[in-house]
C-alpha cells in the first residue's frame, strides 16, 4: 500500500520536498520502507491506547527507521572496513512515527528524546534542533 500516490509527488503544489527529512543535526540520514506498528506487543500493554498529539486519532501509528550517517564532505578519513563503505560511518538511529490518520510525524533522536516535525523539516536542509544554536 503505497502511502503517497506518485501523481501527488509530481504536482507542484506537493508541499514537501522528501517524504521524511533527508538530513539529522547535518548529518545524512537513509530511511528505510514504512511499516505498521499495529502487530507490535507492549506487555504489559498501556493502559490507554497511544493517541495522536497532533490529531488524538488511536490508529496504530507507522514506523521507519532512519540510519544517520557521517558526512563524506567533513568525515575524517575512512580508515580499514570503513573504506569499503565508501567513507560512510553509522552515526545513530532515527525512528519516525506517523499518524495513519492526519499523516503528522513525529520523531524519536539517537537520545531518546520525541521530535514534532513541522514543514521545514522536510527540506533539503532536513532537520535541526533549533533550541541550540546560538
Amino acid at each position: 500500500m503505497p502511502l503517497t500516490d506518485p501523481r501527488q509527488q509530481a504536482l507542484e503544489l506537493w508541499p514537501r520536498d522528501h517524504d521524511l527529512p533527508p538530513r539529522w543535526d547535518g548529518l545524512p540520514v537513509e530511511w528505510g520502507a514504512w511499516g505498521d506498528t499495529r502487530g507490535m506487543m507492549i506487555c504489559p500493554p498501556p493502559k490507554q491506547p497511544d493517541r495522536c498529539a497532533h490529531c488524538g486519532s488511536a490508529a496504530s501509528a507507522l514506523i521507519n527507521i532512519g540510519r544517520i550517517w557521517t558526512d563524506k564532505r567533513s568525515a575524517p578519513t575512512a580508515i580499514g572496513r570503513a573504506r569499503i563503505r565508501g567513507g560512510k560511518h553509522l552515526v545513530g538511529l532515527v525512528t519516525a512515527f506517523r499518524c495513519p490518520t492526519c499523516e503528522h510525524d513525529h520523531v524519536l533522536d539517537p537520545n531518546g528524546q520525541s521530535w514534532d516535525l513541522d514543514d521545514t523539516d522536510y527540506g533539503e536542509d532536513g532537520s535541526w534542533d533549533i533550541s541550540a544554536s546560538p
